[in-house]
């Protein structure tokens, strides 16, 4: 038998579902009722929501990067002047 690797691998395929659905036949009732909730931790949601941004917050953001880059234009100009 010769041994083929990669996506052509259907032996090892085959063996990783059988795998996969003796898992799921174990643990699949446990993880049912642990994703009830949505599969989220309500302490990880509300963290992740603090540090995202609003859209006011995104439009402040791109206003400090055009004055930024403005002003980075502006001393390349004055410093080409000085020389």
């Amino acid at each position: 038998m010769t041994k083929v690797q990669g996506e052509g691998d259907y032996e090892a395929a085959r063996r990783y579902n059988a795998r996969t659905r003796g898992f799921m036949k174990k643990a699949g009732k446990k993880a049912a009722t642990k994703r009830a909730t949505g599969g989220v931790d309500q302490g990880a949601l509300r963290k992740a929501k603090s540090k995202s941004k609003g859209g006011k917050q995104d439009a402040r953001d791109e206003k400090l990067l055009v004055s930024l880059m403005s002003r980075k234009t502006k001393r390349a100009g004055t410093r080409a002047r000085a020389r």
